[in-house]
This record gives structure tokens, C-alpha cells and sequence, in this order.
């Protein structure tokens, strides 16, 4: 099965941390910004700071992704 590596993985806590946090990341964002707006779309009118807030946080895990490698078991 393919998986995004975000870096190399030598097993230190350094690779853990950036895995844990880019997964953390993406399920807050998802249900932070994207479930938010998705299920009350009249109520969540934003202001142009803060869209750009919301737009800055994915652009962050976006480029981690972009960044990434697809790794594949052997």
C-alpha cells in the first residue's frame, strides 16, 4: 500500500513527530475549516484576515504533501 513520507524513515522521534503532526494537522484543518463550512455555509461568512488565516494553515499541509515522497513496501 503507498504512503506519503514526508521524510526519511531511520525510526526517530523526529520522523514520528513530523508524520503525527502533518496527520494532525490535516484532521484538524478538514474539521476545523473544510466540515465547518461545508454544514453551515450562511454562517460562516469570513472576513478577509481570517480567510487568508484558513488559506495559510493549507497551504502549510499542502506543501508538506508536495514536498512528500510515495513510498511502497518492497
Amino acid at each position: 500500500m503507498p504512503r506519503l513520507r514526508l521524510r526519511n524513515d531511520d525510526g526517530s522521534d523526529t520522523f514520528r513527530s513530523a508524520h503525527r503532526g502533518a496527520m494532525a494537522l490535516a484532521e484538524g484543518l478538514f474539521a476545523g475549516i473544510r466540515n465547518v463550512v461545508s454544514h453551515s455555509v450562511s454562517e460562516t461568512e469570513l472576513d478577509e484576515q481570517h480567510a487568508l488565516e484558513q488559506l495559510t494553515a493549507v497551504s502549510v499541509l499542502a506543501r508538506w504533501v508536495d514536498d512528500a515522497r510515495v513510498a511502497t513496501a518492497p
